[in-house]
């Protein structure tokens, strides 16, 4: 079960897909570092901080299609008040364009069902937009209510204000998709050399056989090769809190 006060989150199916995927990985672990049943167990934390940190990955990644979603949206939005759409009917009518684009379960099309119901229920827009804000927990879409809620109480011109504000959102959503694009070989670079000790672990161990029989099933190959997981994962970690800073 999910959070219903959530529109960007893991499903069900997902969380079974990393588990499955964390006990490869500790499979894989144990294999290179251990080779002991009892190992697994030992191993558990880490298994669970690999959960973890695939599952913040995949809401960043959640985030990331949502914001790309959102900037569709302004730009038909945008479009919808150049042909003299009111604010409120330019999004309620762009969600068969968003349905057909991304499907009905996107993170789009339901925020667009919750301003077509809010709608229904005489909720204003600015409050829906707030609570979309809060429930994808994207800074953009939480600053554009702010936006919206203080242009809908003015006595300006709305459809210039959101014009000039699905511009100037666009534009940033669109600086951020570049710099990913930038870091996408550097992303490439990072899983490389992640799996690179266990590609040289795996060719040392078929070119020379029992070259590694020392290290394993004795107490001292044990605290040696604990020590070498150990800076394994410290260094694992360090490039995944860079990645994610630069994001």
């Amino acid at each position: 079960m999910h959070d219903p006060n959530k529109l960007i989150f893991v499903t069900s199916w997902e969380k079974g897909v990393l588990v499955i995927k964390s006990i490869a990985v500790l499979g894989i672990i144990n294999y290179f570092f251990y080779r002991e049943w009892w190992a697994f167990i030992l191993l558990c934390p880490v298994g669970v901080l690999y959960c973890q940190m695939e599952k913040e990955t995949l809401l960043v990644k959640k985030r990331g299609d949502a914001k790309e979603q959102f900037k569709e949206l302004m730009l038909l939005v945008s479009t919808g008040q150049k042909a003299g759409y009111s604010a409120e009917n330019a999004f309620l009518s762009s969600y068969q364009d968003m349905k057909n684009l991304y499907g009905p379960e996107s993170v789009v099309c339901k925020a667009l069902m919750i301003l077509q119901a809010g709608r229904k229920n005489n909720i204003d827009f600015s409050v829906l937009w707030h609570q979309i804000g809060q429930q994808t927990g994207i800074t953009e879409i939480q600053e554009f209510a702010s936006i919206y809620e203080i242009s809908s109480k003015s006595s300006g011109n709305m459809a210039a204000v959101m014009e000039k504000t699905a511009e100037i959102i666009i534009k940033k959503l669109e600086t951020e998709k570049e710099i990913d694009v930038l870091l996408s070989a550097r992303k490439l670079e990072l899983k490389i050399m992640n799996a690179m000790p266990f590609l040289l672990i795996l060719y040392i161990g078929i070119t020379s056989p029992g070259y590694f029989h020392g290290l394993y099933h004795c107490l001292g190959g044990v605290v040696i090769m604990t020590l070498c997981l150990a800076v394994y994962i410290g260094a694992y970690l360090l490039s995944q809190k860079m990645i994610l800073t630069e994001i």
